[in-house]
Parts: structure tokens; C-alpha cells; sequence
């Protein structure tokens, strides 16, 4: 394919390659001339990234981790939140208090969260990854409540530029792809989210790794059960990988531990506490007859709402169990076992007197036997007496 003559945004020219469909080329060169060339692009997030970093240092935040490129969009994201956060006004706090029932929200404590964030969050992928939450959303992660609108997505094609080239760094093939399509994966909300397009081969394999579709985004929420995000987000990563889907994961240290299988992969049988009982709560994924017979075999096993309970006074064979079939115990079933032994421990052990039982007498049989006996001896008398007689 012949190249197609092109001129920057910046005034250079250049020659370069176009694929796709007539229509496709057309709007793929309207696109490129919206942007500076490879050089003038560098030299912006150089300089950029000079005037941002200058700007955060005047304003006491660390320096940002990651890639020039990374770091260059996150310090842009941070001061644009720090900017928002500065219209931030009573009354909008007062809206996010009362009709999104965050209680007892303040100014100071939402410059609060803002400085602690802006403090601690030194990786560039956790801006990245919330580039369009607002004001409120960033709050809410922390408080746990429900998000209100979104930031408006720019338009502008040198902070499109920037984010097509982080994510084109962050962003891995398989050897083999099946599609050209990448999907990508971030970690927001204490949630685990990716973005795809609809494919059948993919919906089947995140379902399987318990993911649920949100009205956006595939989504996994994280537990005390599901082990870490970034384990989670490696383990997608890898079985996406492995089935033949690019991925793109800002994170470097999560997409090299996608990438080199480096992870432990999720737990999917646990011992947990059922809430408001003494019982210890079996329950595994899926359909396991194998392992319900075995657990069925335990002292007082009983099954209930998808879990073989068993009271906690069976402990030992419980933990027994979990030992032989690889089944971790949750803190709550942990705490419940421990206060069950301070139980114990505590309670009083005696050694009791054995009272010998004493057999017990017929008093009727005894009082039939002496009876006949008088009976029998006065009946010799009278014989006697009667031959006597005679």
C-alpha cells in the first residue's frame, strides 16, 4: 500500500502508511493531521511534563511513578482534580450529604481525602484509571457510596494523542492473537473492571471467572474470598493472554505478573461463619458430588442454602477437612473457632465420683419364697397332727 502524504498539527509533513477500508483511511488521515508529528509530540510531553511536575511540586505533591508518558497524563489528571476541588462549595456538599446519604460529609473532610490522596497515590495508573470520575466519585470511593455524574471526556487531540500513546505502551499482544480488539483492564473501586467489545469467547471467560456485567463494563467485586485486585486483575490478564486477547493494564508491575503467570490464583473453597449461628459454613464453586459426600461425612453435617454447615464444637474435623481438600477459613470463621476454645478454656472440667448402682430385689418374689416356706412348714405339722389323729 502506497503511503498517503500527511500535515501535522504542528506544520510538519510527512509520508505515511493508511490501512483499512477507503472511508476508514480518510478518517484515519483527518485524525493524524489533528496531531503534532512523533517529534513535536515528544518535545510537548517533555515540556509538559516540566511545567506539570514544576506545578505539583509548588503544590507539595510527590512525584508521580510510571512511564514519561504516564506520568506526564497523570499530573495532568491530578491538577484538574486539584482545580475541580477548589469549586468545590458548601452547597455541593451539603447536595452529596443529604440526597446521596453521605452522613455527616464536610468541606474539610473532603480536602481531607483530596490531600491524602494526592500525598500517598504516587502511581501514575491510579489517576489513569479514574480520569472521568468527578469530584464526587473520587469521595465516594473512599466513603463507599453511590457515584453522581461523570467528568466530561476531553476533546482535545494532544491529551487524546497522550492517552492513545500510554495506552499503546500499556498495552500487550499474545503470539497468536484472534483479534486485533484489546481489552482493558483496571482496577477502581475496590472493583476489578474491564472494557471489551462483544465477543462470545470472551463473555464465556470472564463469566467463568465470576465477573458481572454492570450496563458498561465486565466488573468483579473484591472480597476478603477473591484475594487482592491486582492478583485478580494479573489472573484475568493472564487467562485473557493465554486465550489469544491483547490486554492493556497500566499498572507495569500487574501487566508483568499477567504476563509471567506470576500470581496465586483465586481460592474457590472456603469455611466462613454463618452469620448469627454457631456454625461453620462449607462451601466450594460450582457442582462437586465428590465433595459433598465427603463433607456430608462430618459430625452433625447438614446442608443449607448452597453450604454444608457444621457446629463449631466439630472444629477439629472441620480444620481436619479444609486440610486435606485445600479449603481456607475466612476471619469470621477463624474468630468464631478461637472464641469456641476461649470457651473452653474457660470452662470447668471435673473428674466425678462413680456411684456403684446396687441390684436391685424383687421384695414380692422375696415375701412369695418365706410364705410358702411358712406354708410348707405348717402343713407338716398338721400332718403330723392328722396321723395322729387317725
Amino acid at each position: 500500500m502506497p503511503k498517503v502524504s500527511v500535515t501535522y498539527a504542528c506544520g510538519h509533513e510527512d509520508r505515511v502508511y493508511i490501512y483499512g477500508s477507503s472511508k476508514d483511511r480518510e478518517w484515519k488521515k483527518r485524525r493524524i493531521e489533528s496531531q503534532m508529528c512523533p517529534e513535536c509530540f515528544q518535545k510537548h510531553v517533555q515540556d509538559k511534563n516540566k511545567e506539570s511536575e514544576a506545578l505539583a511540586a509548588e503544590l507539595g505533591f510527590p512525584q508521580l511513578e510510571g512511564s514519561e508518558k504516564q506520568v506526564a497524563w497523570a499530573n495532568t489528571i491530578r491538577l484538574e482534580w486539584y482545580e475541580k476541588l477548589q469549586q468545590v462549595t458548601e452547597e455541593d456538599v451539603k447536595r452529596w450529604r443529604e440526597y446521596n446519604f453521605i452522613e455527616g460529609l464536610t468541606m474539610e473532610e473532603v480536602h481531607n481525602i483530596f490531600d491524602y490522596i494526592f500525598k500517598k497515590k504516587t502511581k501514575a495508573y491510579f489517576y489513569i484509571d479514574r480520569r472521568k470520575f468527578t469530584i464526587y466519585e473520587i469521595v465516594d470511593e473512599f466513603r463507599d457510596e453511590a457515584a453522581n455524574e461523570k467528568i466530561d471526556e476531553t476533546n482535545d487531540p494532544i491529551e487524546e494523542q497522550l492517552a492513545d500513546e500510554v495506552k499503546a505502551e500499556s498495552t500487550v499482544y499474545p503470539k497468536e492473537p484472534i483479534t486485533n480488539a484489546v481489552a482493558e483492564i483496571t482496577i477502581k473501586n475496590n472493583a476489578i473492571h474491564v472494557e471489551f467489545e462483544k465477543n462470545e469467547t470472551f463473555r464465556k471467560l470472564v463469566k467463568e471467572l465470576g465477573y458481572a456485567w454492570n450496563g458498561s463494563a465486565w466488573e468483579k467485586k473484591i472480597t476478603e474470598t477473591t484475594g487482592s485486585a491486582e492478583e485478580r486483575a494479573a489472573e484475568l490478564g493472564n487467562k485473557l493472554l493465554n486465550a489469544g486477547f491483547p490486554i492493556c493494564i497500566y499498572d507495569e508491575e500487574v501487566r508483568q505478573n499477567a504476563i509471567d503467570g506470576n500470581f496465586e490464583p483465586e481460592c474457590t473453597r472456603w469455611i466462613l461463619h454463618r452469620k448469627d449461628t454457631t456454625k461453620l459454613a462449607i462451601t466450594w464453586k460450582g457442582y462437586d458430588t465428590s465433595l459433598y459426600q465427603k463433607a456430608r461425612t462430618l459430625p452433625g453435617a447438614k446442608w443449607h442454602k448452597g453450604a454444608m454447615l457444621v457446629d463449631v464444637a466439630h472444629y477439629l474435623e472441620v480444620e481436619e477437612f479444609a486440610e486435606l481438600y485445600r479449603f481456607k477459613f475466612s476471619q469470621a470463621a477463624k474468630q468464631l473457632i478461637d472464641e469456641h476454645k476461649a470457651q473452653l478454656e474457660k470452662a470447668l472440667y471435673v473428674d466425678p465420683k462413680k456411684v456403684e448402682v446396687v441390684e436391685e430385689k424383687d421384695g414380692f418374689e422375696e415375701i412369695l419364697k418365706q410364705g410358702a416356706e411358712i406354708i410348707d412348714d405348717l402343713r407338716d405339722d398338721d400332718d403330723e397332727t392328722t396321723n395322729q389323729t387317725i
